[in-house]
């Protein structure tokens, strides 16, 4: 073992501890053993209660349903401004697109707050335009029930982190096999699919995970942007953490490793079917 591995050792073993640490007590409070409000009975009583829940139903459908809109558009259009950046080689783009990747979410959610809220920027600029006759005319964009403030915030976010990925991606690839399947006679549809795409396959999946995995268990931009009505898992489990009733907490134990469970088995499924795509097919 090199001198460079040996170095990463203690990283490795003090992160370890306190993650493996944490989960433990989690898990141990989500079982019903928390000695401290004298539960000392082990049981599935609070998964049972959280999954049986139909509040908790309505926000996972509600999670993920921001999860994947927000990460097959970011994947979408990440992938499309890659090919731009690659057509368009200036270094000006490149960091116009890169700055929103080193702003914090929770400021990017209180910009978006004050630019399209019905009291915000543009809501004052349109009524001092005489588009509208009052402020609260302008369409709801946030707090709404359909999570547009939220969803634009992961979009300003992930967009651009897709397609710098992409882009350094791109730069790498054998493009000697695009050349030979255009001699061929193969379409740019064709080419797409069939070349660019299975070589990409393994960064888009990857992309997907990482992308998938943050949104559904996002805090702080539901928190600031969401529907009180509909919550995200996130919050709920923060909801029942936060009431004064301590016997609430174990549920949100429970309801965090649900969460963990979740983009686990996503990550899994996600995996599995990278396998059976071209891309991911071992060469004989």
């Amino acid at each position: 073992m090199n001198k460079r591995k040996l170095l990463v050792v203690p990283f490795l073993l003090l992160n370890s501890v306190v993650i493996l640490a944490a989960l433990f007590k989690g898990l141990q409070i989500s079982l019903g053993y928390y000695p401290l409000i004298g539960l000392n009975k082990i049981s599935l009583t609070n998964y049972q209660q959280v999954l049986s829940d139909p509040f908790f139903q309505k926000s996972l459908g509600y999670s993920c349903y921001l999860a994947l809109t927000a990460t097959f558009l970011s994947l979408l259009a990440g992938v499309g401004l890659s090919f731009l950046l690659i057509r368009v080689r200036k270094s000006w783009l490149h960091k116009i697109i890169s700055l929103p990747i080193s702003l914090p979410h929770i400021i990017v959610a209180l910009m978006v707050m004050q630019l399209i809220s019905q009291s915000g920027i543009i809501s004052r600029l349109f009524f001092q335009l005489g588009l509208i006759k009052e402020i609260d005319h302008f369409p709801l964009l946030i707090h709404d029930s359909g999570g547009f403030g939220i969803i634009f915030v992961f979009l300003y976010k992930e967009i651009p982190y897709v397609a710098v990925t992409t882009f350094a991606i791109l730069q790498q690839l054998q493009l000697g096999y695009i050349e030979v399947a255009k001699n061929l006679g193969a379409s740019t549809t064709r080419i797409f699919f069939s070349v660019i795409l299975p070589m990409l396959q393994k960064t888009l999946i990857t992309l997907f995970i990482i992308l998938f995995c943050f949104t559904f268990a996002s805090f702080e931009v539901p928190y600031l942007l969401g529907n009180p009505s509909n919550q995200t898992v996130a919050l709920t489990a923060y909801d029942l953490f936060t009431q004064a009733d301590l016997t609430t907490r174990p549920q949100a134990f429970a309801l965090n490793l649900v969460i963990s469970g979740i983009c686990l088995v996503i990550t899994f499924v996600a995996l599995t079917i990278s396998r059976i795509l071209p891309g991911g097919r071992k060469k004989p």
